[in-house]
């Protein structure tokens, strides 16, 4: 071990040996930046965890999955969207042609309310789907059965009800063969869906359990309004088939739309990777206020710590004098210093760290969300901790090392 180290050591222990003396004025300064950590990690933490299992449910899944629209994912203007051309079924059985597609599903929805008898439940999300409906969106049928492609072929009147609904509007009854009026046509129910288990439907409740599937040929000939899109989902058989089904799938469409050469595309095509990067966009900003929030509170905490380091300098004038009188150099002053409003300021952050994964982990249980230790946030905490103790003990320790070695030893507090 060399001389440095054996200092810094030695300067580190006797700060320890400061705050010790010090309790009551050491637990106020590092609470103010311990408070801001806190904020910092809890909402971190959260945040960390709610981005990995949204991400884990868009790609876990072992279903490839390319989704086709009229409207762009990113937004734009929606009234020249709205005016574009509307798939047909006819654009998705050539889709289901193409190689490496082995399904395709037509899917509308629209609000719609429900009612059985003289019970009528909150508005419902309609869906028009086909018999891959399950496929892809990952949920099962709890009870009765999905419809089959014989009833989607001859658009029968029959319904999927999700969980929210089969409750409101069946409570205590079996209602598999029962029926039930969608607006003001009446609908046979073949299935109830489980509990939807997703993130999204932890976040919003029972909205996404409000809904009920229908056959998409009975939802066009009952539902469909004169602007209402058709969207096109396609199940891909490889991962590594994607790049190549998505061009062929262009070159398609913008054949059968006769988009000329030169023009952009009238159409979106979305995937896993687009969902993501719509994930990051949104979590993207809420992570950037939350730091700016928690820098706020750890310059209020630095300012603190530049005030006690002031005090301290103060009550401690003679000390240095004597150890400027015994050989100690400007150097080594100023390191006791800024080691001692370091040691503060990392002591508060390991607390506001600690404080903020607990406060993180409560709320997780408690509100039945994901919790995720983001090692990389910890570390950073550390770090910006500590450096906020030696950018505010800058001005204490260079006023500490600049006094006069005589007039200090003059000096009584």
């Amino acid at each position: 071990m060399n001389q440095s180290q054996t200092k810094l050591i030695e300067s580190v222990k006797l700060a320890l040996n400061v705050v010790w003396t010090h309790r009551l004025r050491s637990i106020l300064v590092m609470l103010g930046v311990a408070m801001a950590v806190t904020t910092l990690m809890g909402m971190v933490s959260i945040l960390s965890g709610l981005s990995n299992r949204i991400t884990q449910e868009i790609t876990g899944g072992e279903t490839v999955i390319l989704q086709i629209s009229k409207f762009d994912l990113a937004g734009g203007n929606q009234r020249e969207q709205s005016a574009r051309k509307d798939f047909t079924t006819e654009d998705a059985r050539a889709l289901g042609q193409l190689p490496h597609v082995t399904g395709v599903d037509i899917f509308y929805q629209q609000g719609q309310p429900l009612r059985h008898r003289n019970r009528k439940a909150r508005l419902m999300t309609v869906m028009g789907s086909s018999t891959l409906f399950p496929s892809f969106n990952k949920i099962a049928v709890d009870q009765g059965r999905f419809f089959s492609p014989f009833e989607v072929d001859h658009r029968r009147s029959v319904a999927v009800l999700g969980a929210q609904p089969a409750r409101d509007l069946f409570p205590g009854e079996d209602p598999i063969g029962q029926h039930l009026r969608i607006s003001n046509q009446e609908y046979q129910i073949v299935g109830v869906f489980a509990e939807n288990e997703s993130i999204f439907a932890r976040m919003f409740g029972s909205l996404a359990q409000n809904f009920v599937v229908v056959p998409h040929t009975a939802y066009r000939r009952d539902f469909k309004g004169r602007r209402e899109p058709m969207f096109l989902r396609l199940i891909i058989d490889r991962q590594d088939n994607l790049d190549q089904v998505r061009d062929d799938a262009r070159a398609l469409l913008r054949a059968r739309r006769k988009v000329m050469p030169g023009l952009k595309d009238d159409f979106s095509m979305t995937t896993a990777d687009a969902m993501l990067e719509l994930v990051e966009r949104i979590t993207g900003p809420i992570g950037l206020v939350l730091v700016v929030m928690a820098s706020i509170g750890l310059m209020v905490g630095g300012i603190g710590v530049m005030v006690i380091m002031l005090v301290s300098v103060t009550e401690r004038t003679h000390e240095i004098g004597l150890r400027k009188a015994l050989g100690a150099t400007r150097r080594e002053i100023m390191l006791q210093f800024l080691v001692e409003a370091a040691v503060l300021t990392c002591l508060g952050g390991i607390i506001g760290i600690l404080g903020g994964l607990g406060l993180a982990y409560a709320i997780t249980q408690l509100g039945d969300l994901p919790f995720s230790l983001p090692i990389f946030w910890v570390l950073a905490a550390v770090v910006v901790s500590v450096g906020i103790g030696i950018v505010f003990g800058l001005y204490p320790a260079n006023r500490a090392a600049s006094l006069d070695p005589v007039e200090a030893l003059r000096f009584e507090v």
